[in-house]
């Protein structure tokens, strides 16, 4: 039978494979493009046998916020190519959808309910395809902030429903990367760490006792203020602390997420 272009065109449209696949299909169904569809979805496997095990080192973060929910996605591929590519975002906004109408972090959940979707579009990208990670932040008056390579993405909770003020903070969070609110969210085998490694560092300075306390008081001082959001200087206003911006806004920051392309990242 042959097989025409017109056919080969409108099974392309439909499942969005290669011509070559879609040629080959016909010709096992005699030209049927109802049986030639169901024909690549039964044979998916076939397709994507190669591609499941390459590695992963491109994607991107892509989020999703409402009146109560805030949600971030990491989504790895082999390629930025392919991490431009529109059908995948339209996979990763199927599941911000899903998880928006059904809250849940369990990644291995998420991924068994798209597992059939993911295969096809494996199939479709000729690339390995990831779900990588999925976090969510609920409960009113959360911002975002997706960073323009779509590398990094924030998401966080005030006391205020300022989305202005919000997006200023996360941008600062995706830039400087704190790891804590403040010093009171710091675990303390954190800190007892940092003293321990700044206490054999000064070992070797030939000082008094009470100097090399001070020294080692004052190097923790510092390790706190870098990696807690409000003792870090504002990055839109080097002049003053994040705590002073925000207290000039009457505004207070109570949680906040962080996802990096690549790094198994989740901060709060």
């Amino acid at each position: 039978m042959k097989i025409t272009v017109t056919k080969i065109k409108k099974l392309r449209a439909l499942t969005g494979i290669g011509i070559i696949e879609c040629k080959q299909a016909l010709l096992q169904t005699k030209g049927d493009i109802a049986l030639a569809v169901d024909y690549i979805r039964k044979n998916l496997k076939l397709h994507i046998l190669n591609n499941i095990s390459q590695t992963t080192t491109e994607g991107f973060i892509i989020g999703l916020i409402t009146k109560d929910l805030g949600i971030l996605l990491e989504i790895n591929c082999q390629t930025d190519f392919v991490a431009r590519n529109t059908h995948l975002y339209n996979f990763a906004n199927d599941i911000l959808q899903y998880v928006k109408q059904h809250p849940n972090t369990n990644i291995i959940k998420i991924r068994n309910i798209f597992k059939k979707k993911l295969l096809y579009l494996i199939n479709i990208i000729k690339e390995n395809i990831i779900l990588t990670q999925l976090e969510i932040i609920q409960g009113v008056f959360i911002g975002s902030y997706i960073h323009h390579n779509k590398r990094i993405g924030v998401i966080l909770q005030s006391n205020l429903d300022n989305q202005s003020i919000m997006k200023k903070i996360a941008m600062h969070i995706a830039v400087l990367k704190p790891r804590y609110i403040s010093k009171h969210d710091i675990p303390q085998n954190i800190i007892d760490k940092e003293y321990q490694i700044q206490k054999s560092l000064v070992q070797t300075l030939n000082k008094p006792k009470m100097i090399l306390n001070k020294i080692i008081n004052g190097r923790i001082n510092k390790f706190i203020n870098n990696i807690t959001l409000n003792n870090q200087y504002f990055l839109l206003d080097t002049t003053k602390l994040v705590a002073n911006y925000l207290h000039e806004n009457n505004m207070v920051i109570t949680k906040f997420l962080y996802l990096e392309l690549g790094q198994n990242t989740k901060i709060y």
